[in-house]
């Protein structure tokens, strides 16, 4: 196995217009809704959420999965493809002569990806509201791939499985996915500190790990991959759309916070204060989750 370890820091501004549309994701927080086991809030204001996390992360995920061989022609199966950024992206690298097929078991956020791949005039892509505990593939892809799945799953292991099953001999798999504990503020921040804790135990309860990211590698082997290897990335913000995925991903558990009793309103809305003015000083930084990108050959 071979890893390597980046520290990505980010110093690019927003904009007054980029700025605002944050804002508007900041709203409506007692409307959201959490779907099924997962702990963040699901349909709209999910996906708005995954938009930002994507626009982050877009070049790091579309290098990796050209690096792994994802070309012209192929056929790629995304296992949890949230609000389908991803599968999107990919439709354009596969091209008229590949296909994308994206599964959640958000049936809300399926429909959305539906309908923005249809606004889009994308062809080559489709969707199935479908768990991926579920998933009854064989050998029908190139390439399969889950970004941030496994850690919200009880039984990571068996979805894996699924995924190997899933892609013809010598087809790829690619996971991506988090060690929450590696997540950073600099200065320290106390409210920074105990939206990681939530985050980590709500999982927890729910039989969940945030941090498996270390684990995937020996979790591929298990599975029966070959050509294991690794790689982590952390990105780092001192401004910047990343740097309010803290702000946005707290506000997104609240729901599941509150019905585990780990805090009440009040705490929630002090936490959220407090990372808000950590986040807007220009003078402190913020890390994402430690990212564990890992990758097989099936024989």
């Amino acid at each position: 196995m071979v890893a390597t370890f980046a520290v990505l820091i980010d110093t690019i501004g927003d904009s007054i217009g980029r700025f605002v549309s944050m804002l508007y994701l900041f709203c409506n927080s007692f409307s959201m809704k959490t779907t099924g086991n997962y702990i963040i809030a699901g349909g709209e204001e999910g996906k708005k959420r995954l938009e930002v996390l994507s626009e982050v992360l877009y070049p790091y995920e579309t290098a990796l999965l050209q690096q792994q061989g994802l070309s012209n022609g192929m056929s790629f199966l995304d296992v949890g493809c949230g609000g389908g950024h991803i599968s999107l992206m990919v439709a354009g690298i596969v091209g008229d002569t590949g296909h994308v097929t994206g599964i959640d078991f958000d049936k809300d956020i399926i429909e959305l990806n539906r309908k923005e791949a249809i606004e889009q005039g994308i062809t080559n892509v489709s969707y199935e509201e479908l768990s991926a505990y579920d998933m009854k593939y064989a050998s029908e892809f190139n390439m399969a791939y889950a970004r941030f799945l496994l850690s919200h799953l009880t039984d990571p292991l068996g979805v894996l499985k699924n995924m190997v099953a899933s892609v013809k001999s010598g087809g790829r798999i690619i996971v991506e996915d988090i060690h929450f504990i590696g997540h950073f503020s600099f200065p320290e921040c106390k409210a920074f500190d105990d939206y990681v804790s939530l985050f980590t135990t709500a999982a927890l309860q729910r039989r969940q790990n945030a941090n498996i990211g270390p684990a995937l590698p020996s979790l591929f082997a298990e599975a029966g991959l070959d050509n294991i290897g690794f790689d982590v990335i952390q990105p780092v913000f001192s401004k910047g759309n990343g740097k309010w995925m803290a702000y946005i991903t707290m506000d997104k558990i609240r729901d599941a916070v509150k019905a585990q009793g780990l805090a009440n309103e009040v705490t929630i809305q002090r936490i959220l204060n407090e990372i808000e003015t950590f986040t807007k000083d220009d003078t402190t930084i913020i890390s994402l989750p430690r990212f564990f990108r890992v990758w097989g050959t099936k024989e």
